[in-house]
């Protein structure tokens, strides 16, 4: 009996056979691999999440730290790379002797940089002011976002002249310049230059001890200025104004000369339109006089003429007034003096005002 054969049909039913039994083993194979990348997926987005979350409370607690403790933050970076700046700039000048940073702090209440700068001696006020303005233009250049204080302290010695000021280096250089070229245009006839050079005040000028009244007393300076000198015992404080003008019209010498008729020291303060005389009297018990204070009000009677607008005399045995003094006050009324007070104490200022008329 011949062998039986496969007949194509018969193969093709084999081959649809083993086809579907491979499509099953694959779909069984898929269906085995779903839950495994189900699984994958879901680890994935839970590391995400993690790293999310780690980053967020990261964060957090960064904007706290840089909050309670701005030096750990940029405002700590910006300040120190200030300071760093300012000390390399100045270090670099050949007028500097050295430069130190003697601040550089950043916390609650603000940022705070501070140099300690010495100039080798007879630099001239123009060399130091362009140097302090290059100074501001550096950190400008390399910490434009930096806020708060900056301010270098300068000292030096020049023709005679002690010169040890705080300057404000937070604004524009151009007024750095000015400012600091103003302020010591008495450098050589003033003895000591002290206190701040900003955009608020100036310095306090004194020349000393003098025999007439200094040359550069006039002249202009910064903004609210003192400049001071001591002459035949009697101590003069002027004091500019916002402009940094300083009065012209008054007579300080003569006013001396009046005022150590009734003691030998005292001091004179003129500052805003105010003239006030301090030590006119030497006996508690009996206050100021008419007598002491007649030739004062005499020497600058035309109030117009002297570009006050009061005048005040202290009642009290000082030789510089103080926060508590009683005061005489006069007021310019159409070129002359008036009392300011009313009662007794507008009587003592009206006897003393017709004392000076007897004059």
């Amino acid at each position: 009996m011949p062998d039986e054969q496969t007949t194509p049909e018969h193969r093709g039913d084999a081959g649809s056979d083993e086809a579907q039994t491979a499509d099953s083993s694959s779909e069984a194979s898929a269906g085995r691999k779903k839950p495994s990348s189900g699984r994958s997926a879901g680890w994935w987005a839970a590391r995400v999440m993690l790293v999310v979350l780690v980053v967020i409370v990261g964060g957090f607690f960064y904007l706290i730290e840089i909050t309670v403790h701005p030096a750990s933050g940029p405002d700590g970076f910006r300040v120190r790379r200030v300071a760093s700046t300012a000390s390399k700039h100045l270090s670099s000048s050949p007028e500097v002797i050295s430069a130190k940073i003697t601040e550089a702090s950043a916390d609650l209440g603000g940022n705070d940089v501070r140099l300690d700068v010495r100039l080798k001696d007879n630099t001239s006020p123009e060399a130091a002011a362009n140097l302090l303005a290059s100074t501001r233009q550096k950190t400008l250049q390399q910490v434009p976002r930096y806020s708060g204080e900056f301010v270098i302290s300068v000292s030096w010695n020049a023709k005679g002249s002690s010169i040890d000021v705080d300057v404000s280096c937070q604004r524009d250089p151009e007024a750095i310049r000015t400012d600091v070229k103003r302020a010591l245009t008495p450098v050589g006839e003033a003895k000591t230059f002290t206190g701040n050079i900003d955009g608020y005040q100036g310095p306090t000028i004194d020349y000393g001890e003098v025999t007439t009244p200094p040359t550069t007393l006039t002249q202009p300076s910064v903004k609210r200025s003192s400049k001071t000198f001591t002459m035949n015992g009697w101590k003069v404080t002027s004091t500019s104004n916002t402009e940094g003008q300083f009065p012209t019209t008054v007579p300080f010498e003569q006013v001396i000369t009046t005022a150590r008729q009734a003691n030998a020291t005292g001091s004179i303060d003129l500052d805003n339109g105010t003239l006030s005389v301090t030590g006119l009297v030497t006996d508690e018990r009996k206050g100021l006089t008419p007598e002491a204070a007649a030739p004062v009000v005499h020497t600058v009677a035309d109030c117009q003429a002297a570009g006050l607008t009061t005048l005040q005399l202290n009642d009290e045995a000082r030789k510089e007034p103080s926060s508590d003094d009683l005061w005489l006050t006069f007021t310019c009324n159409n070129g002359t003096w008036t009392p300011h007070h009313g009662g007794n104490t507008g009587q003592d200022e009206a006897t003393i005002l017709n004392k000076a008329a007897e004059l």
